[in-house]
Formats: structure tokens, sequence, C-alpha cells
């Protein structure tokens, strides 16, 4: 599959005019961008059903985040994102559990898996999990075809390992990350290439066994589910 790459030339327009009066005039770029991007996440689906056969239900509009921001909360108004974004999981989108993450950016696209917030409850079971299956969490995070892309575990961190946590624990660094994501950044020309889904897809296939691990050692409380709504429109 070779993209026409009309995503990223309409969302470099986009970041410079986020207005609703461009975005009016221009809705017909946006139609198109918008409708190459569900052709690769469709692509996806199908090429990551393969390894992942829980996902092979879904279609792009189970996946893919709008393109209006929610700005009730924030300082910043300008109404619409600057990328375009979907979440590739059995659950759909609004799933918090670990699944495939396909960010495309004006000049990069960015692969990530894991889950990128829970509730205080939720992490503590997840870091407890890896403290008490060390070896086990360890072996994935170095496993061959994850490390060759090398990722990146986590977005912010703690400068010291969390209060109820073996301060001699033999891997600090799994336990030093707030998020439990890893991601990666891709050239920007990658989505010129014929093999762009198969590129991507492989990335995601070296995710699987760490999103595997992070949803068989949460269990989300289902009163809290409706708490946490809120922040996954802000993807």
């Amino acid at each position: 599959m070779e993209l026409d790459n009309i995503m990223q030339s309409f969302l470099r327009q986009l970041i410079m005019h986020n207005n609703r009066e461009w975005f009016k005039a221009n809705r017909a770029m946006y139609d198109a961008a918008w409708g190459e991007f569900s052709q690769l996440t469709a692509q996806l689906i199908e090429s990551i059903s393969v390894f992942d056969p829980t996902v092979a239900y879904l279609t792009p509009k189970d996946c893919q985040f709008r393109i209006y921001r929610d700005i009730r909360f924030s300082a910043d108004k300008t109404p619409y994102k600057g990328h375009f974004g979907t979440y590739i999981n059995e659950k759909g989108k609004k799933s918090y559990y670990g699944g495939y993450y396909i960010q495309i950016e004006p000049r990069k696209v960015m692969v990530a898996g894991g889950v990128w917030w829970l509730p205080t409850k939720e992490m503590h079971a997840l870091r407890h999990a890896i403290v008490d299956q060390a070896e086990l969490f360890h072996g994935i995070m170095q496993a061959p075809e994850l490390q060759k892309r090398k990722p990146t575990l986590g977005l912010n961190y703690y400068k010291r390992i969390p209060n109820g946590y073996p301060k001699d624990f033999p891997y600090p660094e799994y336990l030093l990350p707030k998020e439990y994501t890893i991601a990666f950044d891709l050239p920007d020309d990658v989505l010129q290439r014929k093999d762009a889904v198969q590129i991507i897809t492989g990335y995601c296939q070296a995710m699987k066994p760490f999103n595997d691990f992070i949803t068989e050692n949460i269990e989300i409380n289902l009163e809290e589910m409706e708490s946490m709504r809120d922040v996954v429109k802000f993807l």
C-alpha cells in the first residue's frame, strides 16, 4: 500500500490555520484525508488480525478518534487536533487495556502500545505484577524483535522508585514510568512506501507480548471506567 500523503499535507495546513472558518472552506480536503486515514486503519486491522485475531471484527469507526478537540477544560481553544489517531484494540478506541495506537502527524508517524492512563488502584496492581513477575516482564522488554526497534518505555517518570515497591528491585527502570506505554517515532516518509502497512504492523506485532502482559495484569473497576472517559476524549 502506497499512500498519497494527503493526510500529512492536510494536517500541515490545519496546524497553520486551526479555525472553523478555514476548516469549513477546506472540508473537501479534510474528507479526502480522513478517507485515506480510514483506508490505512482498515488495512492495519486486517494485517494485525493475522497475529491478534481479537481485532478482526473491528471497523475504522470503532478505532479512529475524532479530529475535533474537547476544549471545555483546556486553556487551548483551538478547535481541531493537529494529528489523526487510531487505537486498534479488541474493545475499540474506548478500551483501557493494551492495544495498538497509530498517530499520523505532519512530519512523522508514531506507533505506540500499552496503556496511557490508569486509576491509582489499577496502576499499583500493574506495578506489583511487574515486581512479582520481574523476569517475565524483563524478557518481554528485552525480546529481540522489540529491542531492535529501540522502544521507549513511558513518557513521564518518577525520580525514584515510588513508595511501596522494593528499592532494590533489579530493574528500577520498569517502576519509574508514570504510564506504561512503549512508543516509536517512524520516519516521515514511511507512508510513501509500498510496504507502509507491513512496516507499521511489524512494530505492532513486536509490542503484542507487552500489551498482553498489561491486559492480563489489570482489572478495570466498571464504576471507575465512566470517570476515565473524559481522559480518553483528549487523545
